[in-house]
């Protein structure tokens, strides 16, 4: 009798020391399962320019000397809004969170305006979507020694890449590349990673933009595993 109560104390201990030893392995999981879980990612996409014209300017960047247009992409506002709706209601399929800067063109949001919309969100990520009148496709995102927020570079390059790549996957778009600037106020006044997709007027036929809507939300996805 004593012997099986010893026996089934010595197996009590055992069970005990193994709990203790994979409990905390457990919850890290936990806490990884939860980290990972697209709902808890924000992103914001913001469909550049707008109908009316702002001829106002703005420092081109927190505390910079040089101005710039408030609005800066007047180019073809209803394609990028259609683009970024299109876009968003992959993302919300996904499971992200989705925030868009503006639902309709008659609208008058600053570039600041929009970057301070992702600031005050908690977003993840901004995602600009925008025209431009030459040929192909430009990922734009700031360079390693932009003075307005250092911090984001190597972010704002990885979920450039991504995008590009997988938009280069998913159609045949030629010319395209990551354009590193600091030119572009709406990167400037973002506190988080963000990359503008300058698309070339000769991709504005809805299929090519059905692909490329689905190569940007694959990029944005990418990037996210990657992190």
């Amino acid at each position: 009798m004593k012997n099986n109560m010893v026996h089934k104390l010595r197996k009590s201990i055992v069970v005990i020391l193994l709990f203790a030893i994979i409990a905390p392995s457990l919850t890290a999981e936990a806490k990884q399962s939860v980290k990972n879980d697209n709902t808890s990612k924000v992103i914001v996409i913001d469909p550049c320019g707008q109908e009316t014209k702002n001829n106002k300017k703005e420092p081109v960047g927190p505390g910079a000397f040089k101005s710039t247009p408030e609005i800066s992409d007047e180019f073809d506002c209803n394609t990028n809004l259609q683009i970024a709706e299109k876009l968003s209601v992959i993302l919300a399929e996904q499971g992200y969170t989705v925030i868009l800067t503006r639902d309709t063109n008659d609208v008058d949001i600053s570039n600041s305006g929009r970057a301070m919309i992702a600031n005050t969100s908690n977003a993840d990520i901004l995602v600009a979507i925008s025209g431009k009148e030459k040929a192909g496709l430009n990922i734009v995102c700031q360079t390693s020694d932009n003075p307005y927020n250092y911090g984001n570079y190597e972010n704002s390059r990885l979920l450039s890449d991504a995008i590009l790549g997988s938009v280069n996957q998913n159609t045949k778009i030629e010319k395209s590349k990551v354009v590193e600037s600091d030119e572009e106020s709406i990167i400037n006044w973002c506190a988080v990673p963000t990359a503008k997709v300058q698309i070339g007027s000769d991709n504005g036929n809805a299929d090519t933009n059905q692909d490329l809507v689905k190569g940007i939300a694959n990029g944005i996805d990418s990037y996210f595993s990657q992190k």
